[in-house]
C-alpha cells in the first residue's frame, strides 16, 4: 500500500559510545527512551511508530499530530536526564531526528515464528534519515517542500503546532527544500506561565549537561547545539536585562568553545518582544567587548559571512545598533 505520509526518523544520540562504556547503564537510557515513546505513541491514534534498537520510525497522515507527538517525546525524554545523574556524565538521553513528507510504500508480509518483517520503501524515510545524520545536538528538523504551498501552510502557518519552527538556514541537503528546527523545549498548547516554567526547567538540564561535559570534546558540541534550541525556545520570555537565563549566558559562557551560543544570544536579544530594554545595556556591551577578543570570535565571523546565513549578519547589525556600537 502506497500513501502520502509525514514520516520521522529519530535516533538516540551517543548510544554506541554509551554501550562501549557500560552496557548496563546504556540499557537504562535505552529503556527510558522506549518507555516514553511507547506511552506517548499508544495514546495517539493518528500516528504509528516502530522502535528498533536505538531508533524510532514514526509516521502519520496529519502534520499537526505527528509533529506534536514528536515534540512531546523529545520533552519527556529530555526530562529523564534528571534521573540519569547517578549514571555519570557520559550517559544522557538526547534525541535527534528529522521529519519529511512523501510517498511511503507499506507492505504486510507473512512472518514465521522466528522472523518479523517490516517492509517499508520510502524516499521520505531516506530524506529524514539523511537529515538526522548530518546535524548535531538534540534537534528535530522539519523539511518543507518549497514548491508545495500546502506544506508551507501546514508547518509555518499552523497555530495548532505545540512547537514553533525556526529557520535552519545552514542545512542544505535536497534542492527545493527549506529546513526548520522545531523549538521543542516550549509547549505552546499550555498556559503562558506554564510554558515559561517548563522551558526554564528544561534549560536547567541543558545548562548542566553543557557544564558537565565542557572538557569532553567527543560530546560537547551535541550539548551546545541542544542548549541553543532551548535558548531559542526561550525568546518569547526574555523581558529584562536582569533575566536569569541571559545572566547565566553572560557570566559563564565567555569561553571560545561557546561561540555558537554568542550568536544565539544575539538572536534572543534582537528577536524578543521587549528588545528595546537592552539598548545600551552595560552588561551586554561588556560581554561583547570580551567575547570579540577571544579566538572563538573568528568562528562567529565565519558563520555571519556564509551565503546562507545572511539573516544572521542582519541580526548582528541590529545587535550592534541596539548596543549603540556603530
Amino acid at each position: 500500500m502506497e500513501q502520502e505520509k509525514i514520516l520521522a526518523f529519530i535516533d538516540l544520540l551517543g548510544f554506541s559510545r554509551m554501550v562501549s562504556l557500560d552496557q548496563e547503564k546504556a540499557r537504562i537510557v535505552l529503556n527510558d527512551f522506549y518507555n516514553v515513546s511507547w506511552r506517548i505513541i499508544r495514546n495517539n491514534s493518528l500516528v504509528k511508530g516502530t522502535l528498533m534498537s536505538d531508533s524510532l520510525l514514526l509516521y502519520g497522515e496529519n502534520r499537526t499530530a505527528t509533529l506534536n507527538c514528536l515534540s512531546d517525546i523529545y520533552r519527556e525524554c529530555f526530562r529523564k536526564n534528571t534521573e540519569h545523574e547517578d549514571l555519570g556524565k557520559d550517559f544522557f538521553l538526547l534525541l535527534r531526528g528529522a521529519v519529511s513528507e512523501g510517498f511511503v510504500h507499506l507492505e504486510d508480509r507473512s512472518t514465521s515464528p522466528n522472523l518479523d518483517k517490516n517492509f517499508i520503501v520510502s524516499p521520505a524515510l531516506v530524506h529524514s534519515a539523511k537529515l538526522e545524520s548530518i546535524v548535531k545536538g538534540s534537534r528535530l528538523l522539519v523539511a518543507v517542500n518549497d514548491n508545495d504551498p500546502a506544506q508551507d501552510r501546514g508547518y509555518n502557518w499552523n497555530n495548532d503546532l505545540k512547537s514553533l519552527l525556526y529557520p535552519a538556514s545552514s542545512i542544505k541537503y535536497m534542492e527545493g527544500y527549506s529546513y526548520t528546527d522545531a523549538l521543542w523545549f516550549r509547549d505552546e498548547s499550555k498556559e503562558i506561565s506554564l510554558q515559561r516554567t517548563e522551558v526554564e526547567e528544561l534549560l536547567v538540564i541543558a545548562f548542566k549537561l553543557v557544564k558537565d561535559n565542557a572538557t569532553n570534546p567527543k560530546v560537547i558540541e551535541q550539548h551546545i547545539q541542544t542548549l541553543r534550541i532551548g535558548l531559542l525556545s526561550y525568546i518569547k520570555f526574555l523581558d529584562s536585562d536582569n533575566d536569569l537565563i541571559l545572566k547565566e549566558l553572560l557570566e559563564n559562557y565567555t569561553s571560545s568553545q561557546y561561540w555558537l551560543l554568542w550568536i544565539t544570544m544575539m538572536e534572543m536579544i534582537t528577536g524578543g518582544f521587549d528588545s528595546w530594554r537592552y539598548e545600551g545595556s552595560k552588561e551586554i556591551v561588556n560581554f561583547y567587548t570580551k567575547a570579540s577578543l577571544e579566538k572563538g570570535w573568528i568562528e562567529v565571523i565565519k558563520e555571519l559571512n556564509k551565503e546562507e546565513q545572511k539573516h544572521l549578519k542582519n541580526t548582528f547589525k541590529e545587535f550592534l545598533k541596539m548596543l549603540e556600537l556603530r
